[in-house]
């Protein structure tokens, strides 16, 4: 399930650390069928670096997973976090908030 931008990549280590930026930004944590997760990151890696060693339970029974991300200015990646989730509805927001 592709956002706005179309481009996703599998959650897995090698896709992380060669597509996900070392940098300010907004994610998007999905499967084919539903939108997941949607975070904000001073660093979008290292948050999915998380997630992939730390996974929530929300996320561990969903399978593939596929992430996304936007490079956003710190003073803004909150606003867009909370657009995308209003637009999105991630299921597990709530939970893992």
């Amino acid at each position: 399930m592709a956002d706005e931008h179309g481009e996703t990549y599998p959650l897995a280590y090698q896709a992380v650390h060669q597509k996900a930026p070392t940098a300010s930004g907004v994610y998007t944590i999905c499967t084919s069928q539903r939108w997941l997760y949607v975070g904000e990151s001073a660093d979008i890696r290292q948050s999915l670096f998380r997630h992939l060693n730390e996974p929530h339970t929300c996320l561990i029974g969903a399978r593939p997973l596929s992430f996304s991300f936007e490079p956003v200015p710190a003073e803004q990646r909150v606003a867009r976090q909370h657009a995308l989730v209003a637009r999105l509805a991630p299921v597990c927001n709530s939970t893992m908030a």
